[in-house]
């Protein structure tokens, strides 16, 4: 399997790049630096936020579409409340909903915490940039 970050492969090992900063053919030292597009990391941590939201909206659809079944099973119980049925698939309902929601919550984390994470790298290399700038600037040379 492909991905945006595979490189050319050669005898059949696949090489990683980034960036699309080409794959080094050549032994040995120094080339090229890695390049890293803080602009496209902060786009996938914002997405990941967004998904965060439709995914907590999605989660209160189900919350509203389970409680209302299970009503609506319940309603045609003998005696009683609606919410105070007998019925075994109403209740079961209930369960899956609340287990659902455990995983949804857990999704919901997950996403936070990798969007997190995507903002501080990007954070990190742009300090670094802009750190190693100051350095060369201040390096002073006698040809000028």
């Amino acid at each position: 399997m492909s991905t945006p970050f595979d490189g050319a492969s050669q005898s059949g090992t696949p090489r990683t790049r980034l960036n699309s900063v080409p794959a080094d053919v050549g032994g040995g030292g120094g080339g090229g630096g890695t390049n890293v597009d803080t602009q496209r990391l902060d786009e996938a941590a914002n997405a990941l936020v967004e998904l965060r939201g439709d995914t907590e909206n999605v989660d209160n659809g189900a919350d509203d579409d389970c409680l209302s079944a299970s009503r609506g099973l319940n309603k045609h119980t003998a005696g009683g409340m609606a919410e105070g049925g007998s019925w075994a698939t109403a209740g079961s309902l209930v369960t899956m909903d609340v287990r659902w929601g455990s995983q949804v919550q857990n999704l919901k984390r997950l996403l936070q915490d990798i969007s997190d994470k995507l903002h501080t790298t990007s954070g990190h290399y742009t300090r670094t940039e802009q750190e190693e700038r100051a350095r060369q600037n201040a390096i002073s040379t006698p040809f000028g």
